[in-house]
């Protein structure tokens, strides 16, 4: 046998009969071309790849939105940025601290009578007598403890009648004895705080017993400036804060204080206040009461302008 058919023989012989169709043809023309076999595109992976990092981001968001609330220990806070700042630096954060149960003026053009002073009890009405003064407590707020300032002694007589004592020592007829008293926030003179029951309760300086101002006390040491509404029943109601702030203006530099008698009358003055405090005066004709009574006409006549 020749050397060709020999090696045609070999061949046969280690091929075992195998024939070289056209898709054996086509995987070796590829390779000779350099090119490896085709591998199909991993989709389903990189499906699962965005969809983990858009869920990771997710969580990543609302753990910064929620995780600020849980360390302050839950207290409310209001999200607030200036026009024109930008970033992380212009937020704000302040409390909703508000005092709960704080009076809502009423919305009729019109408004009916609403007083803040509490009912007396008989002849009496609850009251803090401090440092030679007579403070009334308010139906509002329910909880006034968001306005408490400094602290200025503590009850050292409870007693029904009031009127009867007359030492010099802080008492009551609503706040239990050894019960700390303290100023009320951006209220001066005008105001005293003291807990009544499981609340802290407001006491708005007034007359009782013939005592109203003390020394030379003014009507502002009695009703402070800052107004922010006013509110006359049965004539309407000032929201303005400027237009409020004007008018006490000019209350404080027209009325003329003519005795130290109080009374209650059908209509009140409503003095609203920044803070959530309202302080009232009993209004009958031109004049106005609460520590002592006052003669306010223009007051009166310009408020009922601006109320209209």
């Amino acid at each position: 046998m020749t050397q060709p058919e020999r090696l045609k023989q070999a061949a046969e012989d280690t091929l075992g009969g195998l024939v070289a169709g056209p898709a054996l043809l086509n995987r070796a023309r590829m390779k000779a071309a350099g090119k490896g076999t085709p591998q199909p595109r991993p989709r389903l992976a990189a499906v699962r790849a965005v969809a983990l990092a858009m869920a990771l981001v997710l969580v990543a968001g609302v753990t910064a939105l929620t995780l600020p609330g849980l360390i302050g220990g839950g207290v409310p806070l209001v999200r607030t940025m200036p026009a024109g700042d930008a970033g992380p630096a212009a937020f704000r954060s302040t409390a909703r601290d508000v005092p709960r149960g704080s009076l809502i003026l009423s919305t009729d053009p019109i408004p009916p009578y609403q007083g803040v002073w509490a009912a007396g009890d008989g002849a009496n009405f609850p009251l803090i007598r401090h440092d030679g003064r007579y403070y009334r407590m308010l139906t509002h707020p329910q909880d006034a403890s968001a306005l408490l300032g400094e602290r200025v002694g503590e009850v050292a007589v409870f007693t029904r009648e009031p009127a009867l004592d007359a030492g010099g020592a802080t008492l009551s007829n609503a706040v239990p004895q050894g019960t700390a008293v303290y100023r009320a926030q951006g209220l001066g003179r005008a105001a005293l705080a003291a807990q009544v029951g499981a609340e802290v309760r407001l006491f708005q300086r007034v007359s009782f017993a013939g005592t109203a101002l003390a020394g030379n006390e003014t009507l502002e040491d009695t009703l402070p400036r800052g107004a922010s509404a006013l509110q006359l029943s049965g004539v309407g109601t000032v929201n303005d804060p400027g237009e409020a702030a004007r008018l006490m203006d000019l209350l404080y530099a027209t009325a003329v204080y003519t005795g130290s008698a109080g009374r209650e009358t059908g209509q009140a003055l409503l003095v609203q206040y920044p803070s959530g405090a309202v302080l009232q005066l009993a209004v009958s004709g031109d004049s106005l009461s609460a520590a002592g009574t006052w003669s306010g006409p223009e007051f009166l006549e310009a408020l009922r302008a601006a109320a209209q």
